[in-house]
Order: C-alpha cells, then structure tokens, then sequence
C-alpha cells in the first residue's frame, strides 16, 4: 500500500518543524512514519532511526556554509539539489521502511514553485504559476502531498519567533540579530512568501485533489497546533471524509 504523504507548510517564522516532529512522536505510537526532508528518520512507537545521517549532515553544513554569503542565486541552487536528492530519497525510504504516513516541512513542488520565485525572480517572472509548479514536479520527480497543513501566522508573530530562535541559538548575541536572519526571513521577503502561498495554493489544489487544513497559529499554541496536526492527520489515513479545504 501507499503511504499517505502529509506536509506542514507555511512562511518562516510559522512553527513548522516545532509542531510536525511533536505531532510525528504522537502518532507514531498509532501508525509507522517516515520523516522527509531536512534531518530525515523513520519512527515507530517513539523509537527514532535516522535515515542516511551522512547525507543530511552534508547539506545542514552546505546549507549553513552558503546562506551565511547571503548570494540569493547559489542559495537557490543549493535548494534545487536538495530537491533533486528528495526526490530520490522518498522512493528510497517507501521501499526501505514502507511507512504508513510519510510527513515533512514544506513540499518539494510547492514550496520549490514559490521559493524559486523568490531566489530567481528574473525567470520566474516569466511563468505562469501553473508552469512554476509542472517544473517543480518534473524537477523533484515526486507527486503532490495528500494533505496539507497550511499554517496561517502574521508576519509580525513570524518576526517574533524568528528572533527568538536566533536568540535560542545564540545567547551570547545581545545586537546584531540581523545579521543571523536567512535572506528569506526579512519582514518584506515574508510578505511576499505568504502572498505566493495563497497564490499557489489554489492553483495547485486545482491541478491535484489534495486537501488542506488551514490552521490560525495566533488563537493556538505551538502544542494545540501540533495536536491538531496529530487528529487530522490520523482522521485523513483512517479515512475520514474530509472537505477540500478547512479552516480552523
């Protein structure tokens, strides 16, 4: 059988990671899951095995060594390999560990659709969206996600967030935070990525008959957020009818 693919996606700043990895630890006491994308494991009854550890560190160490050149164009490339290497790693880890539910951050047609609007804007402004996404698809190789788990967070909250994680993960620094902000983490870089985000997802949702669960992140905390993540997601691979797109 095939997993159901779920995806938790939203701008920076929206507690994507934070809520997906609570929300898989709880559902893995239910059902067998891979975790794609960044850091990749496969997880049953809370037990972890990271899967190709040597290559995830490889890209968290390229990922860090150019987003600190701030140079929007390698960033970009170095996120379309990372695409590339996704789209052979899910088929990869289906065949390997044959999950129930496959769940990861973003979506490597989606999000690859909006963010290379983003990193190559010269190019993008001359596709459609619905050409963006047909190139995504053939560049991951990999379908879009069953479900979707859109989290709605204003970009001063998102603001909040990102400079408390920069804080988290320096302490010392007491100035400066800009510095440490990725070059899609700027307030005005935000606000374009939730325009796209509303945008595409419409457009995908009419290419594909994924469904979305829209999630307000400011009437919720990161724990209610990734329960919710947690019902739904259950519900969805129990086959509970669900409507296309739901706000919550």
């Amino acid at each position: 059988m095939k997993p159901q693919r779920i995806s938790v996606i939203g701008i920076d700043g929206s507690g994507k990671s934070t809520t997906i990895l609570r929300a898989i630890h709880s559902l893995s006491h239910q059902v067998v899951i891979c975790k794609t994308g960044r850091s990749p494991f496969f997880i049953r009854k809370g037990e972890i095995s990271p899967c190709l550890p040597r290559a995830a560190d490889f890209f968290e160490n390229l990922f860090r060594r150019v987003d600190a050149t701030k140079k929007r164009w390698w960033i970009g490339l170095t996120r379309l390999l990372f695409v590339l290497f996704q789209g052979w790693l899910e088929p990869y880890m289906i065949k390997k560990y044959q999950p129930e539910l496959l769940m990861g951050t973003r979506c490597m047609v989606i999000d690859s659709a909006i963010y290379g609007a983003f990193y190559y804007p010269w190019i993008s402004r001359r596709m459609a969206t619905e050409s963006k996404l047909t190139y995504a698809r053939f560049c991951s190789r990999l379908p879009f996600r069953d479900l979707y788990f859109f989290l709605d967070t204003p970009i001063e909250a998102a603001m909040e967030r990102i400079y408390r994680r920069i804080s988290d993960d320096h302490p010392e620094i007491t100035y400066g935070r800009e510095y440490w902000l990725h070059l899609h983490e700027h307030e005005e870089s935000l606000r374009f990525l939730d325009q796209k985000f509303r945008e595409t997802l419409p457009r995908a949702q009419a290419k594909a008959s994924f469904k979305i669960v829209e999630i307000d992140t400011v009437k919720r905390n990161e724990e209610q957020v990734s329960t919710l993540i947690g019902q739904y997601s259950i519900k969805f691979w129990g086959g509970y009818p669900f409507e296309k797109w739901i706000r919550i």
